[in-house]
């Protein structure tokens, strides 16, 4: 009997796997002669490989082809591997090819880890650096974290670029019905545009002057065009498209690209593209629309930095940021609890300025003090360099069974011409050991302690932002505050000053890679600051009449209730 077999053997009963394989992006899986395209395969022959090196066997695996967005809601293939794992339980590991083929939000991925932690199963990635130690669990958050920043990073450079384009006249996306994306020669240079489409246009047109009239309804129009032979564009799905339906028709009567503009993010621009109606008739449609339907374009979606983030803290609603005017006609924004509108929540509203900031003062909350920094520094550093002793033996381990393999080569190549060691025993023989070979190479080809320096450094950047954040929150610009919310809350609990309405940070919650590290310490520091409190309060605790009284509109802008910090602690 072989080394090999003994070994099998003694080991017990081998470990299972199955394989989640993902691509973002349709055009991945229809550039090859292969239906799955080439990523799908590639990540599949790697998945195979990495299940080999652990010594387990693949009992099933699950492609997600073209399955873009960060969140893993909406994603059919996954929810199924998952449904299986609580089903069967008999997974050991889930591989994949890389943390971003599965994550892209870093709370999915925190989720997920506790809920394969719950089943026994362990999260292997090919090309991300996985152990399950401290160390491995700080890189993972790392690494979700970078991951969903690069995919936020990405998008905002796409809307970016597609924002630009609208300001100089593109057209972002794919054409309209009525137009066509097309390529146009300019200077000798090949240039993407829209031109109307000479099958659709002229229904477009007819659809506004039908409904101009003040005759028709949406289900007259949509019969006219549909005997007259309008249908969508031909795709893969419907190569002859589809009639329009009635919201569809509402839709283009109400959309100004018609009209020649483009409309970015509440911006209108001056198109490139061909007008297919006049503003006369647009007008008169939109008169039709408003006096019939009570339709017509829609009003403008404001937009703030602390918008999406901030939560009543008395019936979990999110506050929703609408514009008001004060009695001398000046314009202001204001946040209310959705809960107003239904009767289930008595949060007062707050003027969007004193919200700013109280969020401004809640950032003091991240500190992390230089005491606290040395202290996890050096439990990380110190760990750290346990592990890369650790790497360090299991390379060398891996260096003497890599000898012992290529021996047992040689052995097998004496062999060749022996009648008793039949061609087929021994090819079968040397293929095991060249498979083994080759996942030790592999192995041996990742760098020893790139992984776990990059955490480290990552670690004490992060360390050093935190000294004194409420100081970097407060030089950013409005976008940059946006970030810096986003990436570092998924929600900021507000309430109400009791006598005063004023806006008070109750709350938050945190995200990774913060929760690993700040719980612990502010526990700390609340309960320090329970302590001062109650002995520095006095007589004076009660003495609330000593602050003037502020309403919704107060008759002096910045007089407010310097508390936040205090309660929201």
């Amino acid at each position: 009997m072989s080394d090999v077999a003994t070994e099998a053997e003694e080991s017990g009963p081998r470990k299972r796997a199955v394989l989640y394989l993902r691509v973002s992006d349709r055009k991945q899986t229809q550039g090859d002669f292969d239906p799955e395209g080439n990523s799908i395969p590639a990540q599949r022959e790697a998945g195979r490989r990495k299940a080999a090196a652990l010594g387990c066997d693949i009992v099933d695996e699950y492609p997600e082809p073209a399955k873009s967005g960060r969140s893993i809601k909406n994603r059919p293939a996954f929810k199924e591997m998952m449904k299986r794992l609580h089903r069967q339980r008999d997974v050991d590991y889930v591989i994949v090819y890389a943390r971003s083929r599965m994550f892209r939000d870093s709370v999915d991925a925190a989720l997920t880890r506790r809920e394969l932690d719950e089943l026994g199963v362990t999260l292997v990635s090919v090309m991300d650096y996985t152990e399950d130690t401290y160390i491995g669990d700080l890189v993972a958050t790392i690494i979700d974290g970078v991951n969903e920043y690069q995919s936020r990073a990405s998008g905002a450079d796409v809307s970016y670029k597609m924002e630009q384009k609208a300001v100089r006249g593109g057209t972002p996306g794919p054409a309209k019905i009525g137009y066509l994306n097309t390529t146009a020669t300019l200077d000798g240079r090949k240039v993407k545009t829209v031109e109307p489409d000479p099958d659709r246009a002229p229904y477009i047109t007819m659809l506004f002057e039908l409904y101009a009239t003040g005759k028709h309804s949406f289900k007259d129009l949509r019969e006219a065009v549909t005997t007259a032979g309008l249908r969508t564009r031909p795709n893969k799905n419907r190569p002859a498209g589809t009639e329009l339906s009635t919201s569809k028709i509402g839709t283009i009567l109400a959309d100004r690209y018609y009209l020649g503009i483009v409309t970015w993010k509440g911006n209108e621009y001056a198109g490139r593209h061909a007008p297919l109606v006049s503003q006369d008739l647009f007008d008169r449609v939109q008169d039709v629309l408003y006096s019939q339907r009570g339709g017509g374009t829609r009003e403008r979606v404001y937009d703030h930095f602390l918008k999406g983030i901030l939560r009543c803290a008395r019936c979990g609603g999110r506050l929703q940021l609408d514009r008001g005017k004060n009695r001398n006609g000046t314009i202001y924004f204001y946040y209310l609890c959705l809960g107003i509108r239904t009767g289930a929540c008595d949060l007062p509203r707050f003027r969007a300025d004193y919200l700013e900031d109280r969020v401004a003062e809640h950032w003091a909350t991240l500190q992390i003090l230089e005491p606290d920094a040395k202290e996890l520094l050096g439990r990380i550093d110190s760990e750290a360099a346990e592990e890369t002793k650790l790497a360090a033996s299991m390379r060398r381990n891996l260096k003497n069974r890599r000898r012992d393999l290529e021996r047992q080569q040689r052995q097998y190549l004496e062999l060749v011409g022996d009648p008793d060691w039949p061609r087929e025993l021994l090819t079968e023989k040397m293929r095991g050991l060249r498979d083994q070979v080759a996942a030790i190479d592999e192995q041996l080809e990742q760098p020893d302690s790139s992984s776990l320096d990059r955490a480290s450094r990552a670690l004490h950047l992060l360390l050093e932002i935190l000294a004194n954040p409420q100081n970097l929150y407060r030089v950013c610009d409005d976008q940059g505050k946006q970030h810096l919310n986003r990436a570092c809350f998924s929600q900021i609990d507000v309430d109400a000053v009791e006598h005063t309405g004023m806006p008070v940070v109750v709350g938050d919650r945190l995200r990774r890679p913060l929760t690993p590290l700040l719980p612990e310490i502010r526990t700390l520091r609340q309960d320090c600051s329970a302590r001062t409190s109650a002995s520095s309060m006095g007589a004076c605790s009660n003495s609330t009449d000593l602050v003037p009284q502020a309403g919704f509109e107060p008759a002096t802008i910045g007089l407010e209730v310097r508390c936040s910090i205090q309660l929201s602690y």
